[in-house]
């Protein structure tokens, strides 16, 4: 066999992501269909980060790593981000952690940052959907997410304004094990 000087195949095409995706909250599939709501347009794109921590062990007689050995998963983290381009009152108060209070203008909704998050603060999740070029989605889903971004706007006249949001993966306290996030990465199965 010669070798390759590409990865390209006939299915290469199919497998693109293309464009910046769409970050919903609180997507899951039920009853033969996707549901979730889309938390706003972006600008600038999507990312999606995941990482794994690592020990290196050290075993005395051994001065390489060892296959099965030396490595040890310890923890992962992931997160999902992006610059919102539409303020709403939803990612608002999903990013920033508020609660209303009684406003003075009758014509507006008033709220206030708390002094610590709470239990309502955690979304269910926070997904990533993207588009193959053949047409399929790609989904990731990122569990018990919580935003810690910090918020920032920057207007300037003749220029769009964003502000980042960044939610982070946390584990579940109902889980038997705390050492792995629940990721979930949906990937198209091949046409029958």
């Amino acid at each position: 066999m010669s070798l390759k000087n590409h990865g390209i195949t006939s299915e290469t095409i199919k497998k693109l992501i293309l464009g910046a995706g769409v970050i919903y909250k609180n997507l899951k599939y039920a009853s033969n269909a996707w549901t979730g709501t889309v938390i706003g347009a972006t600008s600038g794109g999507i990312k999606f980060h995941y990482e794994a921590q690592w020990l290196d062990v050290a075993v005395d007689g051994a001065t390489v790593l060892v296959k099965g050995v030396s490595k040890q998963k310890v923890g992962e983290s992931a997160t999902l981000e992006g610059q919102m381009t539409e303020v709403t009152e939803q990612i608002l108060v999903d990013s920033l952690h508020l609660v209303e209070e009684t406003s003075e203008d009758a014509t507006y909704k008033k709220y206030v940052t708390k002094s610590n998050i709470t239990e309502d603060d955690y979304l269910e999740n926070i997904a990533y959907v993207g588009k193959l070029s053949n047409g399929q989605n790609i989904i990731i889903i990122m569990p018990n997410a919580l935003c810690t971004e910090a918020f920032e706007i920057e207007a300037k006249n003749a220029e769009q304004t964003t502000f980042a949001v960044k939610f982070e993966c946390t584990a579940d306290l109902t889980n038997d094990t705390l050492d792995k996030l629940d990721i979930g990465i949906y990937y198209p199965k091949p046409a029958a």
